[in-house]
Parts: structure tokens; C-alpha cells; sequence
């Protein structure tokens, strides 16, 4: 018996062996690494993604807290009256939903002043028939009171430094109207078309009245203090003039 031929033949055999082994070891570990390389990139993507979702949470988070801060500045309600934080942390009124008749319109909302009248916060208001602003009110939005067919009075409080554009037009029950020391200029179309206007109190304080202020009121009367700027006006216009000296002496005679 060839021994030798026997050990070749079972040292072949055994690197086959070996080799198919190897093969199999390489084979799994390939797989292993491929297994680990997909792992891996998976969770790179998830955390890429987790990434991605916090930027947007953030990025969200961001805009709400945005929302949330400007939300004091946005319209709010108490009681029947709509109004809004200005920046000086004062309010302005900016619309009435109630249904009163008679008005006293809150001096504060949220321990806040009110110091301004909204532009057309009450605007073709239906109801409404007097109005007495709050004192600290210090500006009349334009058209706030416009359109309302039932008003007959209104008190302004002197503390009013400006009184907008059409702010008392066509108000066709409105009878008399008496304007602050404070206010400078009677502006455009102030009280246009109040047919029933007859008597209108102007203080030495205004320097302007716009052409058309009064346009449509047929009835009115001007009533004036110790400038002579409202009587160059009325006379100009064709409307009466009485000086508040000469009624303070002679009161309803003057008429």
C-alpha cells in the first residue's frame, strides 16, 4: 500500500476542506458586514430624521411662541366692546357688538388705559343714541362714529387731541358737538352730512378746519371762544357766529 498517495490525497482533502471553510467564513462575515453597513445606515437615517423632526419642532415651536406674543396685540373681548394692546401698553377700542342705547365707555380693560377710539368702531351702529368717552381717551379713529343714525349726543372728554376724518358723519339725529381745547384741526368731513347739527362748540385751541368739515349741515351754528380763527370760518361758509363771551353775558338772548 502507497502511503504516501494516502497522506496527499487526505492532505487535499483537508485544504479542500479548509478552503470551503474559508469560503463560508468569508461568506458569513461579508454578511455580517453588510448586515452592519445596513444597521448602520438605518440608523444614521433615523437619527438624520429625528434631526430633521427637531429642527421642525423647533422651527414650530419658534413660530407658536411668536403667535402667542403677538396675541396680546390682537383683537379681545370684555363685555360688549372689541379692543387691542398698543405698544405703549395702552388700549384701543376697536368695535362694539353690545346692543345698549347709552354708552359709558370704560376709562380701563386689563388695568390698561383706553386712550384711543378705534377707526370705525362703531360705525353704522344701530342702536346706539349717547356716548360719553372715558376721560384719558386722547384720539378719535376716522369714521368712528359714522353712519349711526340713532345718536343725539355725544360727550367728548377734553382730553382728545385728535378727531379723524368723517369721525361724526351722517349722524343725522346729532344736534350739538363740542370740541376739545386739545384738538388743533377739525378734519375733512368731521360731521358731513349731520343734517340736524345746529350747534357746534370750538375752542381757541383749533388752528384748522378742513373746508368740508361741515358740509351738509344746513342747520348749524357756530359757537366760538377767544380766537377769531372760527369766525373768519363761519363767515366764510355762511354760518352763524356767536362769540362765547357775548353768551356767557347775554346766554339764550344772544340768539
Amino acid at each position: 500500500m502507497n502511503l504516501s498517495k494516502y497522506k496527499v490525497g487526505t492532505r487535499c482533502h483537508e485544504e479542500g476542506t479548509g478552503m470551503k471553510v474559508r469560503r463560508k467564513w468569508l461568506r458569513d462575515a461579508g454578511i455580517l458586514v453588510i448586515a452592519l453597513i445596513a444597521i448602520i445606515g438605518i440608523a444614521a437615517a433615523e437619527q438624520g430624521r429625528d434631526d430633521i423632526t427637531t429642527e421642525i419642532e423647533a422651527v414650530t415651536g419658534a413660530e407658536a411662541g411668536a403667535w402667542e406674543t403677538a396675541s396680546p396685540d390682537s383683537d379681545q373681548q370684555r363685555g360688549g366692546y372689541r379692543y387691542k394692546i398698543l405698544v405703549d401698553d395702552t388700549v384701543e377700542v376697536t368695535a362694539y357688538v353690545g346692543d345698549e342705547t347709552t354708552l359709558f365707555i370704560p376709562a380701563y380693560m386689563e388695568d390698561k388705559a383706553v386712550t384711543v377710539i378705534g377707526p370705525a368702531a362703531f360705525k353704522d351702529n344701530e342702536k346706539v343714541q349717547r356716548i360719553y368717552l372715558p376721560q384719558g381717551t386722547l384720539e378719535i379713529g376716522e369714521e368712528a362714529f359714522a353712519g349711526c343714525k340713532e345718536l343725539q349726543d355725544i360727550y367728548i372728554t377734553k382730553t382728545v387731541e385728535r378727531i379723524g376724518e368723517r369721525a361724526m358723519a351722517d349722524c343725522p339725529l346729532l344736534e350739538e358737538i363740542v370740541f376739545p381745547e386739545a384738538v388743533s384741526s377739525i378734519e375733512a368731513m368731521t360731521c358731513q352730512g349731520d343734517t340736524e347739527l345746529r350747534q357746534v362748540t370750538i375752542q381757541s385751541g383749533v388752528s384748522g378746519i378742513a373746508e368740508d368739515a361741515f358740509s351738509g349741515c344746513d342747520a348749524l351754528r357756530l359757537v366760538y371762544g377767544e380766537s377769531g380763527f372760527a369766525k373768519s370760518y363761519a363767515q366764510e361758509n355762511g354760518f352763524v357766529y356767536v362769540d362765547m363771551e357775548r353768551i356767557r353775558e347775554e346766554g339764550n338772548r344772544v340768539w
